[in-house]
């Protein structure tokens, strides 16, 4: 987590909230993924998706498990 104050709003803090990934096969737990994802995308006004690589169909029906 990175907390700097907002550069064009004067009274704003923006946070930037950096989550480890999901269906990681080294950790074998999903639910604690879905746990860690569901918190971030409810504290986020705004969801940036880091990709491996394309972002193909695959990729966009995994986000929705954890909904």
């Amino acid at each position: 987590m990175w907390c700097v104050p907002h550069p064009q709003k004067t009274d704003h803090t923006l946070v930037l909230l950096d989550t480890e990934g999901l269906g990681d096969v080294e950790k074998g737990d999903n639910q604690n993924d879905c746990w860690i994802f569901a918190l971030a995308i409810l504290l986020s006004s705004t969801f940036v998706y880091n990709s491996m690589g394309t972002i193909n169909q695959q990729a966009m029906d995994q986000l929705q498990y954890p909904f």
